[in-house]
């Protein structure tokens, strides 16, 4: 048996030394066998703990493809690890605890791939993958993913070049080189920065989970908050008037309960073009969080553990200005923890 397996995109790593790969992007690899009496491909798929190294389950079998006499099939293998992952990892209520989340940056679980054929079963091929929890568009596409790929659009040196981060605290997660790994833990290396100097953005920061894996931030300069109110049920059918107890009229209401929910619509100036540009990309972030601030025009670092919360962005605006090459960013956000009241 001579078992083949040469990813589709040449750069990109797919063999037994562990490495890293970006979850959202495609892993195609091309399997191919010599002996021309295999007819099936098999794969177990191992998850192990990224923290420890400790086997956490194997889905036995779990790749299962016919293969045509010296024939070759195609799998993506980072189709096979967003089938297996856990997503459910946005469980923040402060700063602290997103620079506590490193599951929110990079897997959970490292993935083994092991394949074999019906001709051979003992002599496996290994592929060990450490995903990357994002994705990169087509243009800043690179098949090569290392330690030192960048998992934010911006460092924290740049956000704080324009101004617009003030004291707040600034999550940051940095790869492991993986060949320097004595211990089986993988983990990211996390920082929390506070700028020591400059005045916080009067209302508020806005943190959102990078589409390339790791957490951005922002101040805000202007806030516009709306409040709404709703009724909840149809029309009830009611009297003009109805009788008390006490035998005193009163209005019956016809409706059942009410809701009330809160939108924002944030507003940051005068960003250069670069800023503007990398801070676009909050459209598609899976997690934006809004944290208010300690009082206006505060010089005072905020606690790491001072609340944030999880929205709904409704949508998001950065025109670059041709002349002045950048702009002002706008970005609306609603309340998911609406409040409802039953009076029926």
């Amino acid at each position: 048996m001579s078992l083949g397996i040469t990813p589709q995109i040449s750069g990109q790593q797919a063999n037994s030394t562990l490495s890293y790969s970006f979850l959202q992007e495609p892993l195609k690899v091309n399997i191919t066998d010599s002996d021309a009496d295999v007819n099936t491909i098999y794969a177990d798929v191992t998850r192990i703990s990224t923290e420890d190294g400790s086997v956490f389950d194997t889905q036995a079998i779990y790749i299962h493809r016919d293969i045509t006499s010296l024939g070759t099939i195609a799998i993506d293998l980072s189709m096979v690890m967003r089938q297996l992952h856990d997503y459910d990892t946005y469980k923040f209520s402060s700063v602290l605890d997103i620079s506590n989340g490193w599951d929110s940056v990079v897997s959970k679980y490292i993935y083994k791939f092991e394949f074999y054929t019906n001709e051979d079963s003992t002599n496996k091929v290994e592929v060990l993958k450490l995903p990357i929890i994002g994705g990169r568009s087509f243009e800043t596409f690179v098949p090569s993913v290392t330690y030192q790929t960048e998992i934010r659009e911006l460092s924290n040196s740049q956000l704080a070049i324009g101004g617009k981060i003030g004291r707040y605290y600034d999550p940051g997660f940095s790869l492991k080189q993986i060949s320097t790994v004595t211990n089986d833990d993988y983990r990211p290396t996390s920082t929390l920065v506070a700028q020591t100097s400059g005045v916080n953005p009067c209302e508020g920061v806005v943190y959102w989970k990078s589409k390339r894996g790791g957490w951005m931030m922002l101040g805000v300069d202007i806030k516009v908050e709306n409040k709404s109110h709703s009724y909840e049920g149809a029309r009830l059918s009611v009297g003009m008037f109805e009788a008390t107890s006490g035998s005193n009229p009163y209005v019956g209401a016809n409706y059942v309960g009410t809701s009330s929910g809160l939108t924002m619509n944030l507003k940051t100036l005068s960003l250069d073009r670069d800023t503007l540009e990398a801070i676009s990309e909050i459209a598609g972030s899976p997690a934006v969080y809004y944290q208010r601030p300690n009082s206006i025009g505060s010089t005072s670092t905020p606690s790491s553990s001072t609340k944030i919360e999880l929205m709904r962005m409704t949508s998001s605006s950065a025109p670059i200005k041709t002349h002045i090459m950048g702009g002002d960013f706008s970005l609306s956000l609603s309340r998911i923890s609406d409040i409802d009241y039953k009076i029926k």
